[in-house]
């Protein structure tokens, strides 16, 4: 065992001759940088001040907190209803367009939810197509409402991705069972799938949850403001940093405490899941009117989700005569889209080294890196400013809280906050990838005589290549997306699309909001597609 665990870590970076790299140093590094940011907001909470905090205690920190609650659970309803019946056909049917079907599904992560927003509040406004079609009877979509309808059309690809993967692995024999006992198929589906199913589809509602939290665009134009909305209003509005980071650990409590849910469910499925293999149910074969339906049946969502909106928003670009140019805000988004998944790949493979080091040191690092994704980006941006201002404090002298003020923005801070929010979504498929390579490769190359950076080049990298591209393309298309951070660091006169867009539709200039949320949209797709086409190699 001792010397499996030590050909393991050598096998991490390959030590004959030349430099040695510990790879615990990247595990602690990358823990570093998520972690950093939420720590930094406990001394700036304490720090003294916060006078408006007490004045937003009394007013509308109630309505945050309700708000998110309702919100996070009407969420999670919708998005089980779209998620769970589209999963269930795609895998256990085969029908005309099933594979057209599980390509467009997860599109919808390729529309911000706040862009989803723009839409359908235009569609259903006074005067908007649905509201002229219906007779005016059509709802406006708007406040909590709105907005939980807008977020279960945006987020429910996390749960269609996960209880999809579950139901295409349940082995036949628990269907043979339940069908020899007299079940249909409706029976034996809620009677034995769904429960089968169940800790997916939880671990899948726990992202839905934590992606609803760290909204701030759509709950913002849409009228239903919770703690995200709060911590930025706290800090624009009332200059009141103290007050802000409250709200901010109050944030990270809840969403770190969904994250640990969904790692747990997760965990508890691996175990569930080793246990043995089971032989894979065949798909049924629906022809006809009922292969019809179940195509028609999936495309609902995605039609809701990415057509609906797309469609609108090219209408109002297309009828509008002057639209700004967006091409300074299409240069600043793939910028930083394109150095953050650069910087997280980077972390990425550091941290995929580290958990393959074997050491416990390392494994605590890589967890906590992990934990980044449950930070909201308005958490993340101001962790950040609390950072650079104690820096920027103990070099000037000046006092903290000025220190603070001066040290706001700039692109350094920007990338920072994006690494802190974004990089768990690499360090998971590069960890993965990385976990393929055995060290019994490692020290087959060596003991042909090829050096660390041979090793590395010819056999660790082609390898974990795919693992590497998919966690650059999740970074690319979070980074686009991303509103809050970006809001509250990005340096004077730097633009990206969703900025631009959120700055048109704050002025309810949505026909103007409408050319950077279709570029935005437009970008996002063809990356969504890679992740896609990368992930359901050898799915089922």
């Amino acid at each position: 065992m001792a010397i499996t665990q030590r050909l393991s870590s050598s096998a991490n970076w390959p030590s004959r001759g030349g430099w040695s790299f510990d790879p615990k140093v990247a595990g602690i590094a990358g823990a570093l940088i998520c972690a950093l940011p939420v720590m930094a907001l406990v001394p700036m909470a304490i720090a003294g001040g916060g006078g408006h905090f007490g004045h937003l205690f009394e007013t509308v920190l109630g309505t945050y907190s309700l708000n998110s609650v309702l919100l996070v659970a009407a969420a999670m309803i919708g998005t089980t209803f779209l998620a769970v019946p589209t999963a269930w056909l795609t895998a256990r049917y085969e029908f005309a367009g099933r594979r057209l079907a599980m390509v467009l599904l997860p599109l919808p992560l390729a529309m911000p939810s706040y862009v989803a927003a723009y839409a359908w509040m235009s569609m259903s406004a006074a005067g908007g197509p649905l509201n002229v079609a219906t007779g005016g009877m059509f709802p406006s979509i708007s406040g909590v409402t709105g907005a939980s309808f807008v977020f279960s059309l945006c987020f429910y690809p996390y749960v269609f991705l996960l209880a999809r993967q579950a139901f295409a692995s349940e082995g036949s024999h628990s269907f043979e069972a339940a069908r020899i006992l007299g079940a249909g198929p409706l029976r034996a589906f809620w009677k034995v799938a769904l429960p089968i199913a169940r800790p997916a589809i939880m671990a899948g509602l726990a992202l839905v949850a934590m992606e609803t939290l760290a909204d701030y665009g759509t709950v913002d134009f849409l009228g239903s403001p919770t703690f995200t909305v709060g911590i930025i209003r706290a800090w624009i509005s009332f200059g009141d940093p103290e007050a802000a980071a409250r709200m901010a650990l109050i944030l990270v409590i809840l969403t770190l405490a969904f994250f640990g849910f969904e790692r747990w469910i997760r965990r508890r499925r691996s175990i569930a899941q080793a246990g043995g293999r089971h032989r894979p149910n065949p798909r049924v074969i629906l022809q006809g009117q009922r292969g019809l339906l179940a195509l028609l049946l999936c495309l609902i969502p995605v039609t809701l989700g990415l057509f609906a909106p797309v469609a609108h928003l090219l209408q109002l670009t297309l009828e509008t005569s002057r639209q700004a140019s967006p091409w300074s805000a299409v240069s600043g988004t793939l910028t930083v889209a394109a150095l953050s998944a650069l910087l997280a790949i980077l972390i990425g493979v550091g941290a995929a080294y580290a958990a393959r080091s074997g050491g416990t040191l390392a494994r605590i690092s890589v967890r906590i890196a992990h934990a980044g994704y449950a930070v909201p980006g308005a958490v993340a941006a101001l962790g950040v400013i609390a950072i650079l201002g104690a820096a920027q404090s103990l070099i000037s002298g000046i006092s903290w809280a000025a220190s603070v003020t001066i040290s706001g923005g700039g692109l350094l801070a920007l990338l920072f906050a994006y690494q802190a929010r974004f990089a768990a979504a690499a360090i998971g498929p590069c960890e993965s990838a990385f976990q393929r390579i055995t060290p019994s490769m490692d020290q087959a190359a060596r003991s042909l005589g090829a050096s660390r950076f041979e090793v590395i080049r010819r056999i660790h990298l082609p390898l974990a290549s795919s693992g590497m591209i998919t966690a650059a393309a999740l970074v690319f298309i979070e980074v686009m997306k991303e509103l809050p951070a970006t809001m509250i660091l990005r340096p004077l006169d730097f633009e990206t699309l969703a900025i631009s867009a959120h700055h048109f539709a704050s002025d309810e200039r949505l026909a103007q909001a409408a050319l950077p949320s279709l570029i935005l949209v437009g970008l996002g797709v063809p990356v969504m597609l890679l992740i896609g086409w990368l992930s359901e190699r050898g799915q089922p």
